[in-house]
């Protein structure tokens, strides 16, 4: 997520607005003042105050960047044949990578889960029905390594389609939400297994879930020096889970969620 600069009547007002925008919180971002403005007199000779929000996720990333190799292009789907007269049309297909994403390091490939296939059947089927033209989609098995949860399938979707990618992933992300719903509801009905599916869209979840992790963490250290509770925005109850994780283990700290709904968030409190 790329640094913003912001106008507003004030600093306070254009921080808050960059906020909102960022969908962050004040502790999760670098906040430089490049202009405090002026009201003038009556109006005349007013000047907006300018300031640039820099999440600390971004800096973490250009501090650890590294130059890497270009992905390779992302496969059309492949126009279904013409059929004979008289026969059923050709099914729409895609060509898969044969690569698999690296897991992160808390993870580690699992042994092919059962329904592997069916949760990739899935997704493409959804995929073709919504419309959409240039997208690649690939699976693997993880299992946490602390061994505490249980193994999970990852679904990872490449769309190269600008227009197809907004869509998924603008709005809160509720087209990518929205997926994940019913990918993990259709597989859990079918194989009557409890496991979870998890629908990536362009890299998006892992990123967030590092940028959670990071955030978490940075945050648990202040509440222990200053002793006094943190409480983040409003979550959506996998990334609170994400929180939840990660400070589990943290000495001086611990977390609840509170609120209802859309609005439930998570506190990070100092442990008495």
């Amino acid at each position: 997520m790329p640094a913003i600069e912001v106008s507003a009547p004030d600093v306070e007002s254009a921080i808050a607005q960059g906020l909102q925008q960022l969908n962050l919180i004040r502790a999760e971002v670098k906040i430089e003042v490049l202009d405090e403005g002026n009201r003038g007199v009556l109006g005349i000779g007013a000047k907006p105050a300018r300031v640039r929000l820099t999440p600390f996720a971004e800096l973490e990333m250009q501090q650890t960047a590294a130059p890497a190799a270009a992905p390779p292009p992302v496969a059309d789907a492949v126009p279904p044949a013409v059929a004979a007269e008289g026969s059923p049309p050709a099914a729409p297909q895609t060509i898969e990578s044969s690569a698999v994403a690296p897991p992160p390091p808390e993870e580690a490939v699992a042994p092919k889960i059962e329904g592997e296939e069916l949760a990739l059947t899935l997704v493409r089927d959804i995929l073709r029905r919504m419309g959409m033209k240039r997208y690649d989609v690939k699976a693997h098995s993880v299992v946490p390594t602390n061994g505490d949860e249980e193994p999970s399938i990852w679904i990872d979707v490449t769309l190269g389609n600008r227009h197809d990618e907004e869509m998924m992933l603008s709005h809160q992300r509720e087209g990518l939400n929205a997926l994940q719903t019913v990918v993990q509801t259709m597989w859990s009905h079918q194989t009557r297994s409890s496991l979870r599916v998890n629908v990536d869209v362009n890299g998006y979840r892992r990123r967030r879930e590092r940028q959670l992790i990071n955030m978490a963490r940075r945050l648990a250290d202040k509440v222990v020096a200053s002793g006094k509770p943190i409480t983040l925005e409003p979550m959506p109850a996998n990334e609170r889970r994400i929180v939840h994780m990660a400070l589990r283990d943290r000495p001086g700290v611990l977390t609840e969620s509170f609120g209802e709904g859309t609005s439930r968030k998570v506190q990070i409190k100092p442990k008495q």
